[in-house]
């Protein structure tokens, strides 16, 4: 058996066991969530009787915050090229539903897939927008966090969290504006740290950390650093819009920080590694922001399921449409992001 069929064996059985482990995952965090509800007999009489026309105003709502996300994206992709918010809604529905339907979070790299080659630019650039745009997203959850906090103290859970959160994201914003404000200086560094491999390795890392430090062109202006951060409050407040809207049809009159701190601290809980979709990890740390309310389990956890059922399936078949109308499969997808 040739070296390269050992190593494809050796990558095909890793990505197995992190998918197992995703599951493994999923299932842990829902078995834990289900735990808290007392009475499952009043969850299956709120999903009967709740008022399920308010998912049309909240689907408008979550849908205009993907559009915002189009539209940030064109503001952190402008360096590299300057690609309109309306070609690029389709890519960001068809990374949201490859993160729903395929293992390993494979959406982001299947959004550099998928733009890369449809507008001939740098997939590793592209990713580099991406990895930014990761940031902000988390840097405007832990601004929510901090928003509510400052009039709802946040219990032991939620500051745990809120403290994990604020030392990745700013550890990774730190690293993206140094390596960003001198290439060569970056480039140098990395070309000593690797002196110890072979020349062709040295040559391939080289050239693609040089392709991904040419996405980072937004890291030096202000002025598209501002309307990224504007676009990802937007966004993520149309999104909590959404939660809240779906709260009223279960009948829920909770505060509207509620809705705020919830959007942050379930999405917050996506950085867990879990199957696709974020199934477990969502609803319990979506009933440990509610449960700061007041809102018991037995309550709140119908609310869950059907709020994440309305974000994970609309996106998803929207996501089938558009991937059908590009003329690519899931099979390809997969393939293009293992390149």
């Amino acid at each position: 058996m040739g070296s390269n069929s050992i190593a494809s064996r050796g990558g095909a059985i890793a990505r197995q066991w992190r998918v197992w482990l995703g599951i493994a995952i999923s299932l842990f965090f829902l078995a834990w969530a289900f735990r808290q509800v007392s009475d499952f007999g009043s969850v299956g009489l709120a999903l009967r009787g709740a008022n399920y026309l308010y998912l049309v105003p909240a689907l408008g709502a979550y849908f205009f915050g993907v559009w915002l996300r189009a539209a940030r994206w064109h503001y952190l992709l402008r360096p590299l090229r300057p690609v309109p918010a309306g070609r690029l809604f389709p890519v960001v529905v068809i990374g949201y539903m490859a993160n729903d339907v395929l293992p390993a979070r494979l959406g982001e790299l299947v959004r550099a897939y998928v733009l890369g080659d449809r507008e001939d630019v740098s997939k590793t650039a592209v990713l580099a927008t991406i990895a930014v745009e990761r940031t902000f997203d988390g840097l405007t959850m832990l601004i929510f966090m901090a928003a509510v906090g400052a009039f709802i103290p946040l219990d032991a859970r939620l500051q745990s969290i809120f403290q994990a959160a604020a030392l990745i994201f700013a550890a990774a914003l730190a690293v993206f504006f140094v390596v960003a404000s001198s290439r060569a200086r970056a480039l140098g560094l990395l070309e000593t740290l690797l002196r110890v491999l072979p020349e062709r390795p040295r040559t391939r890392i080289g050239s693609v950390a040089e392709r991904f430090l040419g996405g980072l062109g937004v890291m030096q202006s202000g002025r598209l650093l501002a309307a990224t951060l504007a676009l990802s409050i937007g966004a993520w407040l149309a999104e909590a819009t959404m939660y809240y809207l779906v709260a009223l049809g279960f009948g829920l009159s909770l505060v509207a920080p509620a809705y705020v701190l919830t959007t942050a601290v379930a999405n917050l809980g996506g950085m867990v590694p879990s199957s696709p979709g974020y199934i477990g990890t969502f609803e319990w740390f979506a009933l440990a922001s509610l449960s700061l309310f007041g809102l018991g389990a037995d309550a709140a956890i119908s609310y869950v399921l059907v709020l994440h059922v309305a974000l994970l399936v609309p996106v998803t078949l929207l996501g089938f449409f558009y991937l059908w109308r590009y003329g690519l499969s899931l099979r390809q997808l997969q393939t293009g992001t293992k390149r």
